[in-house]
């Protein structure tokens, strides 16, 4: 915004004659018939030619007879924000401050104002001046007597430098707001320049923050990746040596039981000739021996007997993994009744109750079922509490297959359970019973080999089910076996 200052046309006049200060009140007065009529009226003795008015605007003249009253004048005025623009003054001031000192003061209380110094003498001149006052551009020397045209262009152009001096130094002032607001913009760019670059440099730290942090992941990934590298191979290397222990066991265990089979059967022919003997002997020349002797005898009959039981248990444990033809139905109660009529001479002598319930018929290898119900069913005969005559139930269940895991409808199983009222089995027996040779009892409280539950297990492993057993020491026992239908 341009500054704005108005046209000041005030002016002081300091002289102590009555007569100039009225010369110059018909100068610079503001009606121009007055100033012609004061013109026509003056005595002419210091104007000497006739006034000539443009038909400008009127001054604001103030008149004082002496330097302080011109230099209260001046301070009051600049105090009241209407400073003067000329000071006209007599260089011969009486009683006081010469013109040149009134000069200094007035310019002490404002050094702007425009100075024209009046003198009727013609010795002085600057260089009475200059030496007090210095070159300054706001003084001027008027001559007397005065010519009214020289006053008058005298105050219209000092009032008007006075006023592009004014229009000058508002304009700086606001050139130096200018500056300063730009400055202080700059400033202000300059800190957030700063700022930002120190940002961007946070940020930079950061970012090779994280790429050192990444760099380092990469070499943790790339010494994981490595370290799992090696654990695979090694994993195949152990894999490949289980695969080949496996196969050797595998190996092994067919030719045990390739052993075990052929030994059975080559033990059963010298066995049958032992028992054929021992009967000969008993028979023949039984009166022959002693009581002594026939204790013996029977002694050894009893252990040919309990070999044949355990050559027939390792034959029957042998043939479980021999090529059999491919499974058939099943009707399980048309089986049972079969092994209950095998059975039955046991079963009429010890007076014993089988219950049967419902037996569903499934899909499986005859000689196996058969046989693993016969080793169940012939040790819940075996094992009843003495003087009780044993009471078995046998019932069966359609379940669906709760452990199938893979793809496609769950399959079903046949849930078969044999329970008698028994001796029962203790709870810390019940992981060793399916043991190979593993018996609970003495040979003379229970006959039996060992392997029949081993069997039993095999059978079931076999044909891809589960054996389990739950029993309570003194109440009995059941066994839970769970074979697939089909």
């Amino acid at each position: 915004m341009n500054p704005v200052c108005t046209l000041n046309r005030r002016i002081l006049v300091i002289d102590d004659s009555p007569d100039i200060l009225q010369d110059f009140r018909k100068i610079l007065c503001s009606a121009i018939s007055l100033i012609s009529n004061a013109w026509l009226e003056s005595s002419q003795d210091f104007f000497d030619g006739p006034f000539l008015h443009h038909g400008e605007e009127p001054f604001d003249l103030h008149c004082v007879n002496n330097g302080e009253s011109g230099r209260d004048v001046v301070a009051q005025a600049k105090e009241r924000g209407s400073p003067f623009a000329v000071v006209f003054l007599d260089v011969q001031l009486p009683n006081g401050w010469d013109g040149i000192e009134t000069v200094e003061r007035i310019w002490d209380e404002d050094s702007d104002v425009q100075v024209v110094l009046c003198t009727a003498y013609p010795d002085f001149g600057w260089s009475a001046v200059l030496p007090r006052l210095g070159h300054r551009d706001q003084l001027l020397i008027l001559r007397k007597p005065f010519d009214p045209i020289e006053v008058w262009q005298l105050s219209t152009a000092l009032t008007m430098k006075w006023h592009c001096a004014q229009q000058a130094r508002l304009r700086v002032q606001e050139l130096e707001q200018t500056v300063m607001t730009r400055t202080g913009l700059l400033e202000e760019t300059n800190r957030c320049l700063e700022q930002d670059l120190l940002r961007r440099q946070e940020v930079e730290v950061e970012l090779a923050q994280v790429v050192c942090d990444v760099q380092e992941r990469n070499l943790e990934l790339s010494a994981m990746r490595d370290q799992a590298l090696n654990e695979i191979h090694e994993r195949e290397r152990i894999e490949r040596i289980l695969r080949h222990q496996t196969e050797e066991l595998a190996r092994s265990n067919r030719d045990l039981e390739q052993f075990a089979s052929l030994a059975a059967h080559d033990l059963q022919e010298p066995l049958h000739s032992i028992q054929v003997f021992l009967d000969l002997l008993q028979v023949k020349y039984g009166s022959a021996l002693t009581s002594q002797g026939l204790g013996y005898v029977d002694r050894v009959k009893n252990a040919a007997d309990r070999m044949q039981q355990l050559i027939q248990s390792l034959l029957v444990y042998s043939r479980i993994d021999l090529p059999h033809t491919s499974g058939e139905p099943l009707v399980l109660r048309e089986m049972v009744d079969e092994i209950l009529s095998d059975l039955g001479a046991r079963i009429e002598e010890m007076q014993a109750v089988v219950q049967i319930g419902e037996l569903p018929t499934i899909y499986g290898n005859a000689f196996q079922v058969r046989q693993l119900l016969q080793n169940l069913l012939g040790n819940a005969l075996k094992f009843h509490r003495p003087g009780v005559p044993p009471v078995i139930r046998i019932t069966g269940t359609i379940i669906q297959n709760r452990r199938h895991t893979g793809l496609g409808q769950p399959g079903w199983l046949c849930q078969i359970e044999i329970h008698d009222q028994g001796i029962g089995i203790p709870s810390e027996q019940f992981g060793k019973i399916f043991g190979m040779f593993k018996r609970l009892h003495r040979k003379d409280e229970f006959e039996g080999t060992g392997i029949g539950l081993a069997v039993c297990q095999r059978i079931v492993e076999k044909c891809g089910g589960a054996i389990s057993v739950r029993s309570k020491l003194g109440e009995g026992s059941t066994f839970i076996v769970t074979l697939p239908i089909q």
